[in-house]
């Protein structure tokens, strides 16, 4: 793959308070073809204390040549299947006798798609930044962005859900699919892979606080919140929307508070990450559940930090992650006990850095 580009940015400041900001990029591509992102953004500064910006761009993204050209790979994809689970001698759900569900694996087979076409995108964006006071600053931001032709991977649990519910997740694509036991029904194969599943719409809001508070002799505290507010997330799929927003392994709310005292040359940083609840209403199929319903709460772990910078040019610094030891819920996710994308399992992480400036 040989891949060339061009791209330009132009400033047109108009005044001291008010400007434009003009680019675009052009990339060619040796086995996919020809694309250009243009972009214009534009500040206002009405107030010394008050901006207000936005944007419009348009992008892309190719297909990589892993997905374009890989041979077909085996997997023992784990899936929860209701068919699959009754004859391995579990319940419906894919329940055990102790009551927690058990994945089946099932040979899966991930092939090529030569024929990917890249996403598309179009955003915009607005936001407001805004200091009313010497100690506080604030954001807003909202974006909406679309991507057209989403290039997604269908594992073998997507295939098997648009198998058994197409009104919900949307027909199997064409070169994939689940072959099944004719007695029993289990699956003895799937067929997965890379395909553009119609569109990606998105849009929310970023909220981000600074306050700084000068203590005189009890030193200075920053307080640093920044909070993301997913609104929608939904791929549609020819008639089919499949709402992603809030849904098991898709938080729409994450936050992070920070709040540094320093004194001298100590001081101590504690943090607050949380990632918001989430839940999956039961998929029923022709008055049957082929999937019952999931239910993850918020997760918030605490950070803490004491530092001391050494006369020698030096920084010392003795903390731990997740002071409080908290571990994920046992919600199955992708395979795995609990979501590895959102969650760890390390527990409290205690450790010492010592950093030096020459």
């Amino acid at each position: 793959r040989d891949v060339y580009s061009a791209y330009f940015e132009w400033l047109l400041p108009f005044s001291s308070s008010f400007d434009i900001t003009l680019a675009g990029r052009y990339d060619s591509y040796s086995d996919y073809g020809n694309d250009f992102s243009p972009k214009i953004a534009a500040r206002w500064q009405p107030l010394d204390n008050l901006t207000l910006r936005a944007s419009y761009g348009q992008g892309f993204r190719a297909p990589g040549l892993d997905i374009l050209t890989q041979a077909d790979s085996f997997s023992a994809d784990p899936v929860v299947d209701r068919q699959t689970c009754l004859a391995a001698g579990l319940n419906e759900f894919c329940l055990n006798s102790r009551g927690r569900q058990v994945q089946q694996q099932v040979d899966t087979y991930y092939i090529a798609n030569p024929n990917l076409k890249s996403e598309q995108s179009t955003q915009w964006s607005a936001g407001i930044v805004y200091d009313p006071v010497d100690w506080l600053d604030l954001s807003l931001d909202y974006y909406n962005i679309e991507i057209e032709n989403s290039i997604t991977v269908l594992g073998a649990q997507a295939v098997i859900n648009r198998e058994l519910a197409p009104e919900t997740y949307g027909p199997v694509p064409d070169g994939l699919g689940v072959v099944r036991n004719a007695t029993n029904g289990r699956v003895l194969e799937v067929t997965a892979g890379y395909r553009n599943i119609g569109t990606l719409e998105t849009d929310g809001l970023d909220f981000r606080a600074n306050t700084d508070f000068d203590l005189g002799n009890a030193g200075r505290l920053r307080n640093k919140l920044t909070v993301s507010y997913i609104n929608k997330y939904d791929v549609i799929s020819g008639n089919y929307t499949t709402e992603y927003a809030g849904e098991h392994g898709y938080p729409d709310l994450r936050a992070n508070l920070s709040n540094e005292w320093t004194f001298g040359d100590f001081g101590v940083n504690w943090g607050i990450n949380y990632i918001g609840d989430q839940s999956t209403a039961a998929t029923v199929v022709g008055g049957v559940t082929i999937a019952p319903a999931l239910q993850v709460g918020g997760y918030a772990t605490n950070d803490l930090q004491f530092t001391w910078n050494a006369p020698w040019n030096a920084k010392i610094a003795l903390g731990a992650t997740n002071i409080g030891d908290r571990y994920p819920e046992l919600v199955p996710f992708d395979g795995r006990p609990w979501n590895f994308y959102l969650y760890d399992a390390y527990g409290r992480t205690v450790y010492f850095r010592y950093t030096q400036t020459f």
